[in-house]
C-alpha cells in the first residue's frame, strides 16, 4: 500500500497603497467593491465561454515590486492568480465492469452503477496490465446505466467502444491510499491514480512526484526500481507512467523513488473543468522476491511557472 500526501502551497499577498476605501455595508449585505458606470451586462456568456466585464475602470491591473504585489481595479479579486491539486487513487473495491464507452460523449454504460455516486471521480480501465488503457473523469449524472461525467481526460484517443476481455473495468477514484491488492509473480500488478489541476496563471503550472524511500517492506527489503523505461514480467521492477494531454514524458515507466520528477505540466491556463492525467503505477515480481508487506510515501508538488 501507499499512502498519497500532497502538499500544496500558495500565497497571495495583496497590497493597498495610497487612499483607502471601506467596504459599504449594512445589518445583512456587504458591497466589497463598487463601481459606477452604465450600460453593459455584468456577465455575458455563450455556448463555451463566460465574459466578466466592466467599462469605465481606471488605472487597472498588476503592479509588482520585488516583494509585493498590487491587484488594482474593480475586478482585481476576479483575477487573483489561482491553483488547486486534486490526488484520487483507484479504489480496487468498487471494481465495476461496462458495456460499452463513448469518450466523445463523455459516457460509460455500467450494468450495476451503485458503487458510484454523483460528484464522484471514476477510471475506466481498458485491459488491465502493463499496457493498460485508463481515462478519467468526474460524475456529473447517473441515469438509469449511464454514467455521464464532465470530460474524460488520460488515452482518449484509443479507448475500444466496447470491452476487448476480462480485463476491462470502471473504477471509483477516492481518497489517498494507492494498493495493488494480492501480488503474484505471473500478475501485471497496476494501480491509478489521478492529479487534476486548475489553474488561472497564464505562464502555467508544474506537478512534481517524490517518494520518501524506495519501495521496500517492513524488513526493508526494496523492490528494484525499473531503470529501462518498461517495466516487465520477467524482472522485479516497480516505476509508474503517465498519460494525458498535460502528461510530462507520457507512456514511459519511470522510477519512483526520492528524486523529484515531473508527471504533469501545463504552459498556460488549465483547461476546463480542468487538466487532468493518469499515473499507472506498475509492479512486478519475481520468484526471488522477499515476501512481505512493502509500502512507502508519495509526496506530490503543484508549483507555479513564473
Amino acid at each position: 500500500m501507499k499512502r498519497i500526501l500532497f502538499p500544496v502551497f500558495f500565497v497571495t499577498l495583496l497590497l493597498s497603497a495610497g487612499t483607502v476605501f471601506a467596504a459599504m455595508t449594512s445589518t445583512n449585505f456587504k458591497i466589497q467593491w463598487d463601481n459606477t458606470n452604465e450600460g453593459g451586462s455584468d456577465v455575458g456568456v455563450s455556448a463555451n465561454f463566460s465574459l466578466v466585464d466592466t467599462v469605465g475602470d481606471l488605472a487597472t491591473g498588476t503592479s509588482t515590486s520585488a516583494n509585493f504585489q498590487v491587484s488594482a481595479g474593480y475586478r482585481a479579486e476576479d483575477t487573483v492568480p489561482a491553483l488547486s491539486l486534486v490526488i484520487k487513487t483507484q479504489d480496487l473495491s468498487t471494481q465495476t465492469f461496462y458495456t460499452d464507452i463513448d469518450v466523445t460523449n463523455k459516457t460509460v454504460t455500467v450494468p450495476l452503477p451503485g458503487a458510484f455516486s454523483v460528484g464522484d471521480y471514476m477510471a475506466v480501465v481498458e485491459n488491465r496490465g502493463f499496457s493498460e488503457k485508463v481515462v478519467v473523469g468526474r460524475i456529473v449524472s447517473i441515469v438509469g446505466t449511464t454514467i455521464t461525467v464532465d470530460g474524460f481526460d488520460g488515452a482518449t484517443g484509443s479507448m475500444s467502444a466496447h470491452p476487448t476481455d476480462g480485463r476491462d473495468s470502471v473504477y471509483r477514484l477516492s481518497g489517498n491510499s494507492a494498493g495493488f491488492g494480492t501480488i503474484a509473480v505471473t500478475s501485471q500488478n497496476t494501480s491509478v491514480t489521478m492529479t487534476s489541476v486548475r489553474s488561472s496563471l497564464g505562464g502555467g503550472y508544474t506537478v512534481y512526484l517524490q517518494a520518501d524511500k524506495i519501495l521496500q517492506s517492513l524488513a526493508s527489503q526494496p523492490i528494484a526500481t525499473v531503470a529501462d523505461g518498461a517495466v516487465n514480467l520477467d524482472s522485479e521492477e516497480y516505476g509508474a507512467s503517465t498519460t494525458g494531454t498535460r502528461a510530462y514524458q507520457p507512456d514511459t515507466d519511470a522510477g519512483v523513488t526520492t528524486t523529484q520528477r515531473i508527471v504533469q505540466t501545463g504552459s498556460s491556463f488549465s483547461a476546463s473543468p480542468a487538466d487532468r492525467v493518469v499515473i499507472i503505477y506498475k509492479l512486478a515480481i519475481t520468484n526471488a522476491t522477499n515476501p512481505g508487506t512493502y509500502s512507502h510515501n508519495v509526496f506530490y508538488t503543484l508549483t507555479a511557472n513564473f
